[in-house]
């Protein structure tokens, strides 16, 4: 998991490494306010000494003995019987009154005593009222809560070389209290615990690389807090809970690794802007390809118009001349039938010129010679007989009319 480094705050230095564990010796009534109480170092002990294990008080047994011999010289000197026994009686019961005050043993909550006769360790009792004869001691006050005790680690080398820094907080229970008291003290357990934490946790940093220092506190650490429980299960310690609390690496290195993620963030800025530049170019040419191609389509479908267009007129070019053709067959034909309608009709179309200008009076008219108009006049009588009357009439009125017009 990626973490921010400009997140990480200065690094602060550890606490000094005072013990963390202490015991101390009070009397046993003394004993509940002790536990409550932190000392100078904002310690509280997990380990009560009894200051005095026998609980028979001795001033209250000289007293009883005071009394049983103040009775028997009593009945000598006042030359009595009464006196020596009520004296042995009353000291006899103010020694019961003291054995009975000295085996009221009052155990607090929170807390577990070990009991011992005549120097050897018999049992473990825990909170409540006990009665217990004069003769059982007891020497120890142990606490039953769970103990916090941090474990500060500096310039742990992982596996690439960079010094890490780690603090690491272990909670633990005292489950034989008679193996703890009895083997070793709070502050030497202080520096054994201290010693294995920072070794085992060295080991483990020693397989990580510098990219997981700030993924130490989520790491799964069962296996970490189960051979911690088997290397202090020989004092009566069972470790509940291993945790890190803080993992960071040292300060050059983290303004170094700032350093190179800012390169990295510029780089992909730098990577991003050129992409999107070749994105927009890309854009521009793929625009510019399909403005191109839609020109070449509508050229193309102007040259396929055009050439419909040019095709249809070479249709209708052949129609034409097919047409025309087809005329001029007839043409040749009718000429072959009549071979001086030609003729006929050039002359037929002089006339008519001859006509149209003949009503104009500022029109000089030239008609040729005498010759030419008698064959023409000849040529329109030769015509043949199946002509039209109509075309007959037309042509002697037009001659009739040319006659009477010429000069």
């Amino acid at each position: 998991m990626s973490v921010s480094m400009s997140s990480i705050s200065p690094i602060e230095p550890f606490a000094t490494e005072a013990p963390q564990l202490t015991q101390v010796r009070v009397p046993l009534e003394r004993a509940a306010e002790a536990f409550s109480t932190r000392d100078e170092n904002g310690r509280i002990p997990i380990v009560v000494i009894c200051e005095r294990e026998i609980r028979v008080l001795s001033s209250l047994l000289m007293v009883a003995g005071l009394v049983i011999v103040a009775g028997i010289f009593a009945d000598t000197l006042f030359r009595t019987s009464l006196l020596t026994p009520l004296g042995i009686v009353a000291g006899l019961l103010l020694v019961a009154l003291v054995a009975f005050n000295a085996s009221r043993v009052r155990i607090y909550e929170g807390m577990n005593a070990l009991l011992v006769r005549a120097g050897r360790y018999t049992r473990t009792i825990g909170s409540g009222f006990y009665l217990l004869p004069p003769w059982i001691a007891v020497t120890h006050l142990v606490t039953r809560r769970e103990i916090p005790f941090t474990v500060p680690i500096e310039d742990a080398p992982t596996k690439d070389n960079v010094r890490a820094l780690v603090n690491t907080l272990i909670t633990f229970t005292i489950t034989e209290p008679h193996r703890f008291v009895f083997n070793i003290s709070a502050d030497d357990f202080d520096l054994v615990l201290h010693a294995a934490c920072q070794h085992e946790m060295r080991r483990m940093i020693r397989t990580i690389t510098s990219d997981q220092i700030n993924d130490l506190p989520r790491f799964d650490l069962t296996q970490l807090r189960q051979l911690l429980s088997e290397q202090m299960e020989a004092f009566g310690i069972t470790i509940r809970k291993v945790s890190i609390t803080f993992a960071q690496p040292p300060a050059d290195f983290v303004q170094s690794q700032q350093g190179r993620e800012l390169a990295v963030f510029q780089q992909k800025e730098l990577e991003e802007r050129q992409a999107l530049a070749v994105q927009r170019q890309e854009n521009a040419n793929d625009l510019a390809l399909e403005r191109e191609i839609a020109r070449v389509a509508r050229e193309s479908q102007v040259i396929q118009a055009q050439m419909k267009k040019e095709e249809a007129r070479r249709e209708l070019v052949t129609l034409e001349a097919s047409v025309a053709e087809r005329r001029l067959a007839l043409l040749e034909e009718r000429l072959r039938k009549f071979p001086n309608a030609v003729k006929w009709e050039r002359f037929i179309e002089q006339l008519a010129v001859m006509r149209a200008l003949a009503g104009n009076a500022r029109t000089i008219l030239q008609l040729g010679d005498s010759d030419e108009i008698l064959r023409a006049v000849l040529l329109q009588e030769s015509m043949p007989s199946a002509a039209a009357p109509h075309d007959a009439n037309n042509s002697q009125t037009s001659e009739e009319k040319a006659k009477n017009r010429a000069p």
